[in-house]
């Protein structure tokens, strides 16, 4: 098994790690590959350029051979998810994309979301602010998992008040935040 997992990552957050940390935990996957979107991701307000969020990432995980960042989407075109995996899929076998139940709400408006949900598994991760309903994995016979993981750290908080909650910061990314002088005002 192999688990994508997608984001914004802005910044990449002690929850984000934890998250990993536990799905290497519960699913033993043979790779867990990290994708941050790409700078055409632009509905997304204040995300800082796909360099910086690859690069903290690879600071966050440097060292660890389970974790893959991948630059797939550090280009103008964004062809969906399903194009990711479909391409992961001539290298890797039994993919899974991880997500949010708050993205499994709008799962239904993706780019070849009925491909998506054909052909590649998926891990949900809920949370308790959050109601899901897993009638569309059900429609499509979609194999998937259901991972609870709970935090109150939210980079979006982080991006606007970043002195009082940079502890929720792993030390790497911290220390690349403050040398890059990013979400410190005039660059968000």
């Amino acid at each position: 098994m192999v688990l994508v997992y997608g984001g914004t990552f802005n910044p990449p957050t002690k929850a984000h790690f934890e998250i990993v940390e536990q799905l290497k935990l519960t699913f033993k996957p043979e790779k867990i590959i990290i994708v941050p979107v790409g700078n055409s991701y632009t509905w997304k307000q204040g995300l800082v350029s796909f360099k910086h969020r690859f690069t903290m990432l690879q600071n966050m995980f440097e060292n660890d051979e389970a974790i893959l960042i991948s630059d797939a989407e550090d280009k103008p075109d964004f062809k969906g998810t399903y194009a990711l995996l479909e391409e992961l899929s001539k290298t890797y076998q039994e993919i899974y994309f991880v997500l949010g139940t708050d993205n499994l709400i709008n799962l239904d408006k993706w780019i070849n979301y009925e491909k998506l949900l054909k052909e590649f598994g998926f891990v949900v991760i809920s949370r308790r602010k959050y109601l899901a309903d897993y009638t569309i994995f059900e429609r499509f016979q979609t194999p998937y998992y259901k991972f609870y993981f709970d935090s109150d750290i939210s980079s979006s908080r982080i991006r606007r008040e970043f002195h009082k909650y940079k502890t929720d910061l792993k030390e790497e990314v911290l220390n690349y935040i403050e040398k890059e002088k990013l979400y410190q005002g005039e660059n968000l």
